[in-house]
Parts: C-alpha cells; structure tokens; sequence
C-alpha cells in the first residue's frame, strides 16, 4: 500500500508540475472551509432575517462548489480505494447537487433582492421560503437524473504503472473495463515511471451542468446589477441591502469572470489547440504520462491544470469583497490590510507560476527544467517593484477604499501622533490645522478618531 507521505513526494515531480494540482485541491480545501465559515457568520449575524438565511445558504452552495479539487487533497490511487469510496461521493454527488441548487438559487435573487422588471417576484411570501425550498429543489432534481445515462458514471478502473519500462495496468473499480481505458494504455504505451490514474466515465449531462453554471452565473450578475439600478433609483442605496453594496458586486463580477474564463479555456482555448475537440479528463491522463508527449501535449496538460484553479479562486475572491463589504462599516483599515494580502497573494501566485512555466518550457527546449524555473523566478524578482506597482493599482481599483485620500492623510498623522497613546497640546493643534487643510469637518474628525480608538481597544 503506498503511503501518504509516499503519495504526496510522487506528486511533486516534474510530471505532476510540481505538486500544482495538488496546490490547487488544498487551495480548494482552504476556500470551502472560509466559505462555510463566512454562512455561519452572516446567519449568526442575524439568523431571522431572510436575506441573510438566503446569502448563508447561498455561500454554502458556493463553497462547496470550489471544493471540486477537495477530494485529490487526500492520496488518490488504488491503494485509498476504501476511502474514495466515501470521496467520491462528495466529488461527484455533492459537487452536481450544489451546480443544481446554485442555479435555482440565483433565479431566487430577484425575490430578496428588488428588480424593477421582476419586481412582482420581491414578495415577503417568496422571501419565507426560497431560501430553503431551492436546496430541497435543487437535491430533488439531482436525485431524479442522477441514474440516467447521461449523467451516470458506470464503469471506473485504475491504471497503473507498476515500474519504469512496465506495461500499465487496468484494475477496476467498478463496472468493467471499456474500450477507451484500454485506447488510454495504448496511447501512454510504456510506462516512465510509478504512477497511478483514475478512468471513468464522463456522461454528457455531467458535462452540460458543468458548462452551463458559469452561463447562468453571467444571468445572475445581470440581475445585481438591475438591483443595483432599482435601488439606485428608488432614492439611494440601502445599508441593509448588503448584496447590492459595491464591494459584493465587484466580488461577484469577478466570480463571474472566472468561472467565464473557465468555460472559455476548456470550449476554446484547449479545443484550439487540441485540433478542434473539448478535452476531457482522460485526455489530461494520456498529455501527463504520454509515452510520447510533445511540447504541445504538456502545454495542454499545464492550461488543463489552470483551469481547475479558476473556479475556487474565483469563489475565493468574491469571499474576499464579502469580508470587505461585511466589516468596512465597522472595522479601521480593512480595506488597507485586504489589499496587503491581495498583494502578497497575486505576487506569490505568479512567481509560482513564473517557476513552473519556465521550468516546462526549459525542459522542452534544452531538457534543463529546473534551470528555466530558477532562472525565470530570478528575473521575476529583478522586476519587483514595477510588478508590485500594478499589483497596487489593481487593487484599488477592485477593493474600494472605506476613506476618502485626505481622511486616509489626516488618520495617518493621527496614528503617529497616537504612538504613545497620548495626544499632546501640540500634536492637537497641528492635527487641527491639518484637518482645516483637507476640509473635514470637525464631527468627520471626531468620527475618524473614534474608529481608530476602537481599533486599538479591539487589539
């Protein structure tokens, strides 16, 4: 039987992009578990209200969507059948329960949320209990298809690859051995080394929810945005109204756009250059361990393994704008310590990216990897600054800042001049002055200062 630890230094190897895949399940474990933690926090928050019933179950719905990857976090080959068995279910199962309810979910958002066009939808009878009849739904209809052929998995086996020189191996898992498992063994021919793959079937219908979610995704966002509008009109943004704030709009643009560039990977970016056809997860199998891969197979491999990243990312950055709305009401400098770890966050990222794609393109052309990956991360932090200055910029265009330029100025003196918790005669006559220099009014003052106390009392 191999080992965890066995399993985990086998994935870090060249061939698995250096653990990347492995990055992203834990990536996906770290956002799922952020996500549920948040739905507690806004039912806690106020566990009456419908709106925050609905936006819990929703964050829920949506974490678990990004946990798709959560299952690969643990060791997967034969050897863990007997805890697959149990993974799988959430792999499969829980993941497509949670597409189905999420659609339903965002056809909801009309009903907690006011749309001018919709807007006989926005009853408090509706409200009551949408928020739990979708999930029900939503469990209803996947249970209803989820035996049909389109959306059944029938016949699953291991491949696995013994030793260097070995011929690959079929072991099945359930069901039988079918023709295209055993095209796969052909294609891989001989194997490079010890590995183990999962074959299984990939219905249709499993496919379609898969692709259609982002679309419906891209409908929800048009109904925000109309929200947005009819509040916006109805005489100004409501306070309470948290989901139509912009922090979550801009959270839920980019979900949006990740989930879009997701769908547009894999309907055309791969198709382009796999000849024209989708890429499936077999596919990913036969570019990984290919006996005779190219260059262009291990670019399809590395785009294929970004993809999967796409949607718990994009969960994670809207979770990120959700904390931003959530606290910049009622927190100093949320907004400041969100864009530091923006920062930290996007560089890290791509420096590790930077890393594996050089190392894959150094191996292809001159058969020194890991040269590549060094020599471009170097080059990568010779440039540091510029690359963190547009890092910056993004994101104060993305998290909107909870003070204006001259209240951020005036409160940057206030905190020097509050070093030793004491405000001398004198530092108060020049942060007076300072404040008749940047206009703020004598109650605005008081208001900065009272968050920043609070801030200290809370540390």
């Amino acid at each position: 039987m191999t080992t965890a630890l066995e399993y985990y230094a086998d994935a870090f190897n060249s061939e698995s992009l250096y653990g990347l895949r492995i990055i992203i399940a834990w990536f996906s474990v770290a956002v799922f578990i952020w996500l549920i933690g948040l739905s507690y926090l806004v039912w806690k928050a106020d566990s009456k209200s419908t709106e925050n019933r609905f936006m819990s179950v929703l964050l829920i719905i949506e974490g678990i969507k990004a946990a798709f990857l959560l299952p690969d976090a643990f060791p997967y080959d034969s050897s863990w059948e007997w805890l697959w068995n149990y993974l799988w279910v959430f792999k499969i199962d829980v993941f497509f329960y949670a597409h189905t309810t999420a659609i339903l979910l965002y056809l909801c958002i009309p009903i907690y949320y006011r749309i001018e066009r919709l807007k006989f939808m926005h009853r408090p009878s509706f409200q009551k209990h949408a928020w739990y009849l979708a999930p029900l739904f939503g469990f209803a209809i996947w249970m209803s298809i989820r035996g049909l052929d389109s959306f059944y998995m029938a016949n699953s086996a291991w491949l696995i690859c013994a030793e260097a020189g070995a011929t690959p191996q079929l072991q099945v898992w359930w069901g039988s051995i079918q023709p295209y498992m055993t095209e796969a063994v052909a294609e891989i021919g001989t194997c490079s080394t010890y590995y183990e793959s999962h074959l299984v079937d990939e219905p249709m219908g499993l496919w379609t929810i898969a692709l259609a979610s982002p679309l419906v995704t891209l409908g929800a966002l048009f109904f925000i945005r109309s929200s947005m509008k009819s509040e916006k009109e109805a005489g100004g943004q409501n306070s309470t109204k948290h989901l139509t704030s912009r922090s979550l709009y801009i959270g839920f643009l980019g979900k949006v756009s990740g989930t879009m560039l997701y769908f547009a990977t894999l309907m055309v970016i791969i198709p382009i250059l796999n000849g024209g056809d989708m890429a499936t997860f077999l596919d990913a199998t036969i570019w990984q361990y290919g006996d005779d891969t190219s260059s262009i197979d291990r670019l399809k491999y590395l785009i294929w393994t970004l993809s999967l990243l796409m949607t718990p990312l994009a969960m994670g950055f809207e979770a990120l704008m959700f904390v931003h709305a959530a606290l910049n009401e009622s927190v100093f400098g949320i907004d400041q310590n969100l864009r530091k770890t923006f920062r930290a966050a996007t560089f890290t990222g791509i420096g590790a990216l930077s890393f594996i794609v050089g190392t894959e393109v150094m191996e292809q052309l001159v058969g020194a990897g890991l040269l590549g990956g060094v020599g471009l991360g170097l080059g990568f932090l010779a440039i540091r600054s510029p690359v963190l200055s547009v890092i910056d910029q993004m994101s104060n265009r993305l998290i909107p800042s909870a003070y204006t330029t001259e209240e951020n100025a005036y409160l940057d003196a206030y905190n020097t001049a509050m070093e030793d918790r004491i405000i001398t005669p004198e530092e108060r006559k020049l942060l007076q002055s300072l404040a008749v220099a940047y206009s703020l009014s004598q109650s605005r003052v008081d208001d900065l200062e009272s968050d920043y106390n609070n801030m200290l009392e809370e540390e």
